[in-house]
C-alpha cells in the first residue's frame, strides 16, 4: 500500500493543551483514570476528557505517552490531545513517541516542554486516516503481545510469591505434618491450622491441597521455639539474608573498568521488570554505574526504596552494571538464587525499608539494612526441591522478559523506519508477523 504523505506543522495535526488541575483533597472515589506526566496516577469520580486520548509530559517525565482507550483526567503536569483533526488516535499516540520531546523543553530549573514551540515542529505523517489505521493495527499487534507477556510473568511471580509464604513464613507443610504426626500446633500458628483442618473435614472446595507425600517427607514434623524469630520448623535455622549471599560483591574500578557498560538504573527498575537499559563508553558513564551484576544476583533499591526498584538478573541480561543505587545480592550457591529473591522482595520486606527510609530528598537505607533481613533457613533439601519447582518458572519468566525486549526494539523502529522511507507498510506488517510467529513457535 502506497501512502500520500503529508509534510505539516504539529500544531496543524494536532492540538495539544495543557491538562487540569486536581489536588488530592478534591478527588473522589471513581473509575475513572488520572493520568500524570508518569503515567496512571489514580482514579477520580469525574472525567475532563473523553477517549480515546492521548497523553504526555509536560513536566516531570518529559517524552512519555500514554493512551487511554476510556474517559480521562490529564493533570496539569501534562499535555493532552485536545483535537485529534480527522486522524487517528492510536497512531497520534505511536507517532508522539518517535519526537524527541527533550528538544523542546525550556532551561529552567524545572525543565518543561513548552507547547507552542512543540506545534511549530515540522513532521512528516500518513495524509488519510486509513494509511494511519493500518500502521497502527501493525504496532498494537505487538503491544498487545508485550502485554500478554507481561501479564504472565506477573502471574509467575504471585505464584512462586505465595509458594515462598506458604514454605518459609506460614509454614504449612510442617503444620501438615505435626498435624498428622498428632504433634503440638504452636499458638501463634494455631488458628491456621484449625483453618485448614476445618476446610478439609468439611471437604471445602477451596481447601488448600496437601502436597505430594514424597515432597511432606522433606519437611519436619514439629516446631521449636528459636529465640530470634518465635516458632519455627525443628531442625531449621534462623538468620540473616548475608547468611546465604554476599552484597555488593564486585564493583567496577579504575583499574578493572571495562570500555564500555550497559547500564542499569534504579527509574527503569520496578515489580521485577528492568524496563530499559542505557550503554554508555566506560568514561562517559554515570559515576554512580559501578556494580557489575551477573546472572542469579538480585538487585533492590535502596533510595526511595517504597518505589520497588527490584529484579533478578537472568542469564539473558548478559553483563550489565547497575546503579551504585541498588543492594546487589550474589547467592552462594545456584540452588538460592530464586530463594533469596522472595525473601527479599516479599511485600513486607519492601514496605519496611520504605518505613526505615530516611535523608529528606533521597529517602534511603544503608545496604546494611538489607543484609540484616531476618529469614528462616530450611534444610538444603527442602530449597533443593524449591528450587527445582522454581527454576522453570523463572526460565519462562526471563524468556517473557527477552521476547518483550526484542517485541518493544522492532515496533520502536518500524514507526521511524516507515516515516523515512526506509521501509514501506508491506515489509513492516510482514516484520510484525514474523516477530509474532516467531514468539509462538
Amino acid at each position: 500500500m502506497e501512502f500520500k504523505w503529508l509534510e505539516t506543522q504539529l500544531g496543524e495535526f494536532i492540538e495539544l493543551k495543557r491538562g487540569y488541575d486536581l489536588p488530592n483533597k478534591d478527588r473522589a472515589e471513581g473509575d475513572v483514570e488520572i493520568i500524570s506526566s508518569s503515567g496512571s496516577s489514580g482514579f477520580h469520580s469525574k472525567a475532563k476528557v473523553k477517549g480515546p486520548g492521548v497523553v504526555t509530559g509536560r513536566y516531570g517525565t518529559i517524552g512519555k505517552v500514554f493512551y487511554s482507550e476510556s474517559d480521562f483526567w490529564p493533570l496539569n503536569t501534562t499535555l493532552y490531545v485536545k483535537d485529534f483533526k480527522g486522524n487517528h488516535p492510536e497512531f497520534v499516540y505511536y507517532f508522539l513517541k518517535t519526537l524527541n520531546f527533550l528538544q523542546y523543553s525550556d532551561k529552567a530549573a524545572v525543565p518543561g516542554v513548552n507547547r507552542n514551540h512543540l506545534h511549530k515542529t515540522w513532521i512528516k505523517v500518513p495524509a488519510d486516516s486509513s494509511g494511519q489505521r493500518k500502521i497502527a493495527e501493525s504496532l498494537s499487534a505487538l503491544d498487545k503481545k508485550i502485554t500478554l507477556n507481561t501479564q504472565i510473568n506477573q502471574t509467575l511471580e504471585q505464584m512462586a510469591q505465595a509458594l515462598f509464604k506458604s514454605w518459609f513464613v506460614d509454614f504449612d507443610p510442617v503444620i501438615d505434618n505435626a498435624l498428622e504426626a498428632g504433634n503440638p500446633i504452636p499458638e501463634p500458628l494455631a488458628e491456621r491450622a484449625a483453618k485448614r483442618q476445618a476446610m478439609w473435614a468439611a471437604d471445602n472446595e477451596a481447601a488448600p491441597e496437601r502436597l505430594p507425600a514424597e515432597t511432606r517427607r522433606l519437611f519436619p514434623d514439629r516446631f521449636e521455639e528459636d529465640e530470634a524469630l518465635g516458632w519455627v520448623p525443628a531442625g531449621w535455622s534462623s538468620g540473616c539474608i548475608s547468611d546465604i549471599s554476599e552484597i555488593n560483591a564486585k564493583s567496577w574500578t579504575a583499574k578493572n573498568s571495562p570500555p564500555s557498560v550497559e547500564y542499569v538504573d534504579l527509574a527503569n527498575t520496578k515489580n521485577g521488570v528492568i524496563e530499559e537499559t542505557a550503554c554508555f563508553g566506560f568514561d562517559e558513564a554515570p559515576s554512580r554505574a559501578r556494580r557489575v551484576l551477573s546472572p542469579g544476583d538480585t538487585i533492590v533499591g535502596t533510595v526511595r526504596p517504597g518505589n520497588r526498584s527490584y529484579a533478578l538478573i537472568g542469564e539473558a541480561h548478559g553483563q550489565l552494571t547497575g546503579s551504585t543505587g541498588f543492594a546487589v545480592l550474589t547467592p552462594k550457591s545456584k540452588e538460592l538464587v530464586e530463594f533469596v529473591y522472595l525473601a527479599i522482595t516479599r511485600d513486607e520486606v519492601i514496605e519496611e525499608f520504605a518505613r526505615l527510609a530516611d535523608g529528606g530528598a533521597y529517602p534511603a537505607i544503608k545496604p546494611s539494612v538489607v543484609t540484616e533481613v531476618k529469614i528462616v533457613i530450611p534444610g538444603y533439601s527442602v530449597l533443593l526441591c524449591f528450587n527445582k519447582l522454581l527454576a522453570p518458572m523463572f526460565t519462562k519468566r526471563q524468556s517473557n522478559f527477552c521476547d518483550n525486549y526484542t517485541l518493544k526494539k522492532l515496533r520502536d523502529t518500524l514507526l521511524p523506519k516507515l516515516l523515512s522511507g526506509e521501509l514501506q507498510l508491506p515489509d513492516a506488517e510482514a516484520a510484525v508477523d514474523a516477530a509474532l510467529e516467531a514468539e509462538t513457535a
